[in-house]
């Protein structure tokens, strides 16, 4: 996984310019939401295999 620091530089490389406050904002919102999201199927994932195993 990227961390928000890459994913920030990486934006900024893109654009040519430093990100605003807000796109800044913005970018922890779906780094966030991301990351719950990734850490969600990792633990559903695993729930899955325990359940197989144990059947």
């Amino acid at each position: 996984m990227k961390s928000f620091f890459y994913i920030c530089n990486s934006m900024t490389v893109k654009l040519g310019r430093n990100l605003q406050e807000e796109e800044i904002r913005f970018l922890q919102w779906m780094y966030e939401r991301y990351t719950k999201e990734q850490l969600e199927a990792e633990l559903k994932q695993k729930e899955f295999i325990l359940c197989t195993v144990n059947s």
